[in-house]
């Protein structure tokens, strides 16, 4: 027979056993246990996955970590890596399970953040809080007119 199998973490000790994640310079908390195994040769992509206790169905690891140490995640909603807006390639920070770098949102705004993120834009430069400067609206052209026609006579 093979060695046991281990549990679940439970508390962020657990979490943060070097065998289970490594701690990166930008503060991402890479797992390095099973994957979902849809990335690339070198694992980039691949969401990391782990088992759900008491069942032998799989789930994806950042939503188990913010299940357990955050609270529930509201039904329908998905769990973001914000660190994804400062990573070179946001596909690392698919197995990050830092704390502070997961948010519980709507689907759609994962979207959109997703293709914003593809698209070399990170968040940051994205100012969601406020209206931005006031543009000046350009000049209203004038309308071209008929031969005979004059401005006045014009309805829209």
């Amino acid at each position: 027979m093979g060695k046991p199998r281990r549990k679940q973490p439970d508390t962020i000790e657990d979490l943060l056993a070097p065998d289970r994640v490594w701690v990166t310079p930008c503060g991402c908390w890479l797992w390095l246990g099973g994957d979902d195994g849809y990335g690339d040769a070198f694992g980039l992509g691949a969401y990391g996955r782990i088992l759900r206790p008491g069942t032998r169905t799989v789930e994806p690891v950042h939503r188990y970590v913010f299940r357990t140490f955050k609270g529930p995640i509201p039904e329908g909603y998905d769990v973001d890596h914000m660190c994804a807006k400062w990573a070179p390639d946001p596909r690392v920070v698919r197995k990050c399970v830092n704390l502070d770098h997961l948010q519980a949102i709507p689907p759609l705004l994962n979207q959109q953040l997703k293709l914003f993120r593809r698209k070399g834009w990170g968040t940051f430069d994205l100012n969601f809080d406020n209206e931005g400067d006031p543009r000046e609206m350009p000049p209203v052209p004038s309308p071209i007119l008929a031969p005979g026609e004059r401005e006045n006579e014009i309805c829209l």
